[in-house]
């Protein structure tokens, strides 16, 4: 290994500036911007957590909700820069082999407790704990060792020296407290009620309805502006598109482009545009013949203009991909360019490789016999990559290829992807903010390329990116992640179509929403709505009125009504209610956690007949009785995806007590609807009783999947 005085001065110059950054951000406390405070926002999101723990989240980004319950050691500000939060100061070693941070003193949780180095250790220890699974484990694996050194000071060891040492030691911290009563991290009260530290508490969680905040008293900074913040969860885009135009949302960041569009005449809307992190891309199935020549696929990628996608699909909101590293990251390469549109071209090339002529339908053809078509298969449940397979399919038979589009449901998706069974597939990956592309395009699979789903293998791919990653200077870890780009670009393995804008409506009167990198929810606990603009209906919404027949899918708790919310704070004026407390997180082979009977609806008591001395009593009806719940197996798709959520299946169960039909009532997507209602079908059931007889009755199966 070299010595450290070999890296050049340079680097030094450049952490030194950095560390300057962080003494100097730290020499006064940070206050929010002035702001009318009180008021509510209501947030409508398509996607329910299934946990508000941030270490049982997916692998794609961290909630920005999940953000504002919980301080990170550090943070992004909206210029991308690091800089403090709950550690008020950090200071590398000479050799850079360890980051001693030191912590605010007046960070508490919201039980009062102290916030404390403790936490720290704790929660790193959590996250490097194999029977965790934390999806960003290995963001860790450089860390040798984290060290109390007292109340307020915690040191990170590393076993390497390399350029994100301080992104990835920035870490979100839990409360060793709370967690360390429970019986396993994914059951317990602080899964659904949990204890934070940071400007927003949960005061209560009605699941299938809504996720309450409240601003925190205690929090270091002060108080927000914004005293409440209300997410509301649909079922369908439609649905959270009619509440947003009618004053019950307020922002959300859930809309397709075609949905925005219909909005951007309402004057009370506003449009913000931000950078998104996707990009659409089409995999090419490198083991078969016809894809086996970068050649071929390079004219494949000519045959293809994802501008008219972007105007068509994505109406302008998006620009052309390149390759793997986003256009808004620093390790971009600017001179990387799309493939050049050119059908001509295209045709000449194929014509070297043999397909010279053309059939009768316009297809480019060795023989009348043989015609040149390839499928394309992508999953259900994408309608924007589904569009843009339809505008493909097009450009390709200007070039004399014919595209036979296949949507397949995720499960047999990601089979015939796992067995070969394709020509080409388009699929869409979500970058972190860390430059790291080893899950998707590193070779080795343990513990490094677990969704290189082509199954791409190039020695100096993987040499390039375990050089980038282990590089001190930011300078020479772009120039290796320009060489990175232009190597896969040159044997394009995929063809990179597009990466689509963000955009989030936002209610006119709303103050403080910002577009940055960071998306808007990022600047949420510096919002603010002056009184004048606030809709005071929204108030009365907190509480919703009681049904006129409970809820159909309720809590494990027998003795809690299904209307009882998860809260923090008892109800006024009534005894505390008993708390409901979330179901154990289940494993990925029996995602079913819970198992819910849908309360009937008591039939009604019959008038006593006058001649009898008392009127007879309707016997109760009963509930189905699970004897075996079927098991459903997570989507591997959807696993990748970072697909996650609870799906509601309702059966109706006969008189036999089988499960004669069965629908979802609120589902996640991404093949886990399918998964979850086949599951639900094989179930079996004591039937439930009307009179006292057998009779037909329908059951609701909460299915969780993380």
């Amino acid at each position: 290994m070299k010595r450290f005085s070999h890296f050049g001065a340079r680097f030094f110059l450049v952490m030194a500036a950095a560390l300057a950054i962080v003494i100097a951000g730290c020499s006064k406390r940070e206050k929010y911007p002035l702001g009318e405070a009180g008021g509510m926002l209501t947030i409508g999101s398509l996607n329910e957590p299934a946990s508000l723990n941030p270490l049982l989240l997916s692998f794609t980004a961290p909630s920005d909700i999940q953000e504002k319950l919980f301080l990170s050691l550090h943070r992004f500000d909206k210029s991308m820069n690091i800089v403090p939060e709950l550690a008020e100061s950090w200071k590398f070693s000479e050799d850079f082999r360890e980051v001693t941070y030191h912590l605010r003193q007046d960070v508490k949780w919201s039980d009062g407790q102290p916030v404390t180095a403790e936490d720290v250790k704790y929660t790193f220890d959590l996250m490097t704990d194999p029977q965790v699974n934390y999806s960003r484990a290995g963001y860790l694996q450089f860390v040798e060792t984290v060290e109390v050194i007292n109340a307020y000071a915690v040191r990170f060891k590393f076993n390497r020296l390399y350029s994100d040492e301080l992104f990835d030691t920035g870490i979100i911290v839990l409360p060793k407290h709370a967690l360390e009563k429970q019986a396993s991290l994914a059951s317990g009260e602080f899964d659904a009620s949990p204890v934070t530290d940071g400007p927003y508490q949960v005061e209560q969680w009605i699941r299938g309805d809504r996720l309450v905040l409240t601003a925190n008293p205690g929090f270091y900074k002060g108080q927000p502006a914004l005293e409440q913040i209300v997410i509301r969860f649909f079922g369908d885009e439609a649905s959270l598109a009619a509440a947003l135009q009618n004053g019950e949302v307020d922002m959300t960041e859930d809309l397709s482009p075609q949905s925005i569009l219909k909005l951007q005449g309402d004057p009370n809307l506003v449009a913000i545009d931000y950078p998104g992190r996707s990009y659409a891309y089409l995999g090419w199935n490198l083991k078969s013949p016809l894809f086996a020549s970068a050649q071929l696929r390079k004219a494949f990628a000519m045959a293809i203009d994802p501008s008219e996608i972007i105007q068509s699909v994505l109406l302008g909101k998006g620009q052309a991909a390149a390759g793997p590293i986003l256009p808004s990251s620093w390790a971009y390469d600017e001179n990387l360019k799309p493939m050049p549109y050119d059908p001509e071209i295209v045709k000449s090339a194929l014509s070297d490789l043999g397909w010279k002529s053309l059939n009768r339908d316009g297809f480019l053809a060795k023989n009348p016999r043989q015609a040149l078509q390839i499928n394309l298969l992508l999953a259900q449940g994408q309608p924007v990559l589904e569009a843009s397979a339809a505008i493909i399919q097009k450009q390709m038979k200007m070039a004399g290829v014919k595209v036979n589009v296949q949507v397949a449901d995720a499960r047999t998706f990601i089979q015939r992807i796992r067995t070969g069974a394709y020509d080409v597939m388009m699929f869409s990956w979500k970058n972190d903010l860390k430059v790291d592309p080893t899950a998707v395009w590193h070779s080795k699979v343990e513990n490094k390329g677990i969704f290189n789903l082509l199954e791409y293998s190039n020695p100096q791919v993987d040499s390039l990116i375990d050089q980038g990653l282990g590089t001190l200077s930011r300078r020479k870890a772009k120039d290796i992640w320009v060489k990175f780009q232009q190597v896969v670009a040159q044997e394009q393995p995929a063809t990179y179509l597009f990466v689509p804008n963000a955009v989030a409506m936002v209610y006119k009167g709303v103050k403080g929403a910002q577009s940055d990198a960071r998306g808007p929810l990022a600047s949420l606990d510096e919002w603010w709505i002056p009184s004048a603009e606030r809709r005071g209906a929204q108030v009365a919404a907190v509480t919703p009125p009681a049904p006129e027949t409970p809820a159909p899918v309720t809590t494990p708790e027998p003795e809690t009504p299904a209307s009882t919310p998860v809260t923090n704070k008892p109800a006024p004026a009534a005894p505390k209610p008993v708390p409901v407390k979330p179901a154990p997180a289940p494993k990925p082979v029996n995602p079913q956690d819970i198992l819910v009977a849908e309360t009937p609806t008591p039939a009604a008591t019959p008038a006593p007949v006058a001649a009898a001395p008392e009127p007879v009593a309707e016997i109760p009806p009963t509930d189905p009785e699970p004897t075996n719940i079927g098991k459903a197996e997570y989507p591997d798709l959807a696993r990748k995806a970072g697909i996650t959520g609870r799906v509601f299946v309702k059966v109706i169960v006969g008189a036999d007590g089988k499960v004669k039909s069965a629908e979802v009532l609120r589902g996640i997507g991404g093949g886990c609807d399918e998964a979850a209602m086949e599951a639900a079908k094989k179930s079996n059931f004591k039937p439930g009783t009307v009179n006292g007889q057998p009779a037909e009755r329908s059951f609701t199966i909460p299915y969780s999947f993380r």
